[in-house]
């Protein structure tokens, strides 16, 4: 059974696992030596000093990387369940949620740890 309502949210958090990708493999491309207050992960720590905005984000870079080919498995996974179950139906819109928590998980993830050594970098 397709519903428009689970084809447009299977759409929409198609769409965001893929900002989510691009913004993880972007993002240590783009963030420089630095603090600066656009790219990057910003928290008190990271911006404490130069070291350890580089600390942070080399720590967080092989986990962002993780992110990108969880994304572009679930992405693959996901496309696989739709082409067999449509991509209107139940089990697409779930692939999809789940495909974009575990993707927001792991950008997460490589934040927190990037912020942790930071923060271990001030002791």
């Amino acid at each position: 059974m397709e519903s428009p309502d689970l084809l447009g949210l299977t759409a929409s958090l198609t769409s965001s696992t893929l900002i989510f990708a691009v913004v993880a493999g972007l993002m240590p491309r783009l963030v420089g030596d630095e603090p600066n207050p656009v790219v990057g992960i910003r928290t008190k720590a990271t911006s404490s000093s130069p070291e350890a905005w580089q600390l942070a984000h080399q720590i967080a870079q092989p986990l962002l990387r993780r992110t990108v080919w969880t994304a572009v498995a679930g992405l693959c996974v996901q496309a696989a369940i739709g082409v067999v179950t449509g991509f209107g139906s139940v089990a697409s819109a779930v692939a999809s949620t789940v495909v974009c928590l575990a993707v927001l998980v792991a950008m997460l993830y490589a934040a927190l740890k990037g912020n942790a050594a930071a923060k271990s970098l001030r002791r």
